[in-house]
């Protein structure tokens, strides 16, 4: 089986990358992960990401801040079986100011619950730090 794999804030790859390197072969079934498309704000990351994942594919890389970025555009591209997203840390590392939810970026991961209510995969990887469990006195997670 392969995964069709949609990745938000996918920065240079890293991720991405992981999912395009795995397959697993059990009995009667090989599974294997295969890009869709990907989203990030931060241009030289998307042409890192482009290089490094899918140089055969570069229009399915959307530099577009997830703010400002309507879904549709993705649905267009492909429908999705997994979806990753690991949003921006700063609000919720206990390096920093631990303003969860309430903090500037603390709010983006409302996008990936929102693709996830959108396109519905089979499965998801949500990546963040350790503090995304106390945040705002447990209420965020």
């Amino acid at each position: 089986m392969i995964f069709k794999f949609g990745e938000l804030f996918c920065g240079p790859g890293g991720l991405g990358l992981a999912a395009k390197l795995t397959k697993v072969n059990n009995s009667s079934e090989q599974f294997e992960i295969k890009h869709a498309w990907s989203t990030d704000y931060d241009k030289d990351s998307c042409n890192t990401y482009i290089k490094n994942i899918c140089p055969d594919n570069p229009k399915s890389v959307i530099h577009k801040d997830i703010r400002k970025l309507d879904y549709k555009v993705l649905k267009n591209i492909s429908e999705i079986d997994a979806l990753a997203f690991g949003f921006p840390c700063n609000d919720f590392s206990v390096v920093g100011e631990q303003k969860g939810i309430d903090g500037v970026y603390g709010p983006l991961y409302s996008y990936g619950v929102k693709a996830l209510k959108l396109f519905q995969p089979m499965w998801f990887l949500a990546e963040n730090v350790g503090g995304l469990r106390n945040a705002n006195e447990g209420k965020t997670f």
